[in-house]
Order: C-alpha cells, then structure tokens, then sequence
C-alpha cells in the first residue's frame, strides 16, 4: 500500500482560486481614461491646442480678411467721401488696422506653436498636427497677400496688359 500524503498548502494559496486572479485583473487592467504621457492623452491635448487657436482665428481674423480685395478698400474711400473725410486717410487707418490684426494672428500662430511643443511633451509632432501647423500658416501668408493685393489694385488698378 502505497501511502499518499496530503500536498502542502502553497504560499498565498490561502486566498482562495479565483480571489488572486481577480485580484490581479483589478490591478492589471487599463485606466478608464488614459495617462496623461501616453500618445493617446498627447493627441487629445494637441487637438485641444488647435481646437482653441481655431476658434480664435476664426473669430477675430479670417472674418477680416475674407472678402478683402480692392473693392472694399474702394467702400471705404466712398463711405469717407460721403462723410466729409480724406479718403486716402480713411483708407490708411483701415490699411494699418489691418496690418496690425495680421502681427497679432502672427503672434497667436507663435504662441499656437509653443502650445503645441508643450502638449507633445518632448515629442515630435504627430504628422496631422505639423499639418494643421503648417495649414494655419498658409492662411496667414494668405491673408497677407490678400491686403497686399487689395492694395496694390485700389492704388494701381487691376492688371493691364503691357
């Protein structure tokens, strides 16, 4: 006869089977919301980041500068002729507002880039974010370029062939 001994309790068998595993499955699983250095909270902050200076320009500067061509500079200097003022001068304090909403959207797109440097916590730029970027700066060399022209052609006419 063969006699059989009854196995040892292991260490931290005293839990139970199934309490450990829980146990465990409590600890190892994902937060709800994600760690504030993981990619996924980087790329919410990063939109947020857009999300803001968006609202903002669009706000204040894209309104300004998105009809503008020579004939609302021409309604300016009508509307000054109409009340009694220079022209040239009314046409010159809308010029020079104009220039300074354009050093104010420059200086929110510098202080949109940092924003984002912040957000991507050493990181390089996710490529749609360096896109997003760079787009808002082509609205702002568009914008440029639209009162560059509006006031080339209120001044000089429209192109002419030589």
């Amino acid at each position: 006869m063969s006699s059989t001994s009854t196995p040892r309790p292991r260490r931290g068998a005293g839990l139970g089977p199934g309490v450990t595993g829980r146990a465990f499955a409590v600890v190892g699983r994902a937060p709800r919301s994600p760690l504030p250095w993981s990619q996924e909270s980087v790329d919410d902050e990063l939109q947020s980041v857009l999300a803001d200076h968006q609202r903002l320009v669009a706000a204040r500067w894209e309104a300004a500068f998105e009809d503008l061509d020579e004939d609302v500079l021409g309604e300016v200097a009508q509307e000054a002729r109409q009340d009694g003022q220079d022209p040239a001068g009314a046409i010159d304090v809308f010029v020079r507002s104009l220039v300074r909403q354009l050093e104010d959207w420059k200086q929110a797109d510098t202080a949109m880039e940092g924003a984002l440097e912040k957000a991507a916590l050493g990181r390089t730029l996710p490529v749609w974010a360096a896109d997003a970027l760079a787009a808002e700066q082509g609205r702002l060399w568009g914008a440029r370029q639209a009162l560059l022209e509006a006031v080339t052609r209120h001044h000089h006419g429209g192109p002419a062939p030589w």
